[in-house]
């Protein structure tokens, strides 16, 4: 009995020995966790230290904050260094050159939002009514631009949108047709006139379903009818767009 007595301790021990070692890895690798997020996003680390914070104290966990009502899930994203305002002062500037002062104002622009940079060109400036040739002016504006956007290694999108005017042609059978062919005209003068890489450079074609403005005056169908070129935030938001 007693020799099946010391067995059983000694067993134990061993058992105690590698919890303590399980908790000592884990602690490791939660401190080395903290401390990548500290070095490359301080304000991460101070959120995910708050809410830790709320754990280990008997507070509501990660995920139950983030499904409370009006609330989102606590996300720590990966970055990609995003195209800077530099890069769209610089898109104006060259833009402004093409025709005067006033080419920002009417058929091409430079803005951002949730996308990245937009270049906004009206389709008058680039293609004639219900064609997808680029015109001269065209291609004048693209070499423009290409230089500019060659300098960043973000995703270039370039979009085609029409008006909801039908438009059934030997050519076009439908503006998806339209829209698809407009865009993807610009990508093939950026790769074969400028040699962006083509897997940086990708078209798509939304046809009337992405207005800026309601169809409902020939001034809004106008701004309707456009080709957007955009410089993508990142290159992992472009990857989660597919």
């Amino acid at each position: 009995m007693r020799r099946k007595k010391k067995g059983e301790e000694h067993e134990n021990l061993e058992r105690w020995l590698i919890t303590y070692a399980d908790l000592i890895t884990l602690l490791l690798a939660f401190f080395i966790m903290m401390y990548t997020f500290s070095k490359n996003d301080t304000q991460k680390y101070q959120e995910v230290t708050g809410h830790l914070k709320t754990i280990f104290t008997g507070g509501p966990s990660v995920a139950a904050a983030g499904s409370a009502p009006g609330t989102a899930p606590f996300e720590i994203p990966l970055k990609v260094p995003a195209a800077g305002e530099d890069v769209k002062g610089k898109l104006e500037g060259e833009i402004k050159k093409l025709s005067g002062n006033d080419a920002m104002d009417k058929n091409i622009s430079v803005i951002t939002d949730e996308r990245g940079i937009v270049i906004r060109i009206m389709d008058q400036a680039f293609f004639d009514e219900g064609k997808a040739d680029l015109k001269d002016r065209a291609k004048h504006t693209l070499d423009t631009i290409a230089p500019v956007v060659r300098t960043i290694s973000n995703p270039i999108r370039v979009e085609g949108h029409t008006d909801n005017t039908p438009i059934a042609t030997s050519e076009f059978r439908s503006n998806w047709e339209l829209s698809v062919r407009r865009a993807t005209e610009v990508v093939r003068y950026f790769i074969e006139k400028h040699d962006l890489a083509p897997m940086r450079v990708s078209a798509v074609g939304y046809s009337e379903y992405r207005p800026l403005a309601p169809n409902d005056t020939p001034a809004n169908r106008s701004r309707n009818r456009r080709i957007e070129i955009i410089v993508a935030k990142s290159l992992i938001e472009e990857e989660n767009k597919k």
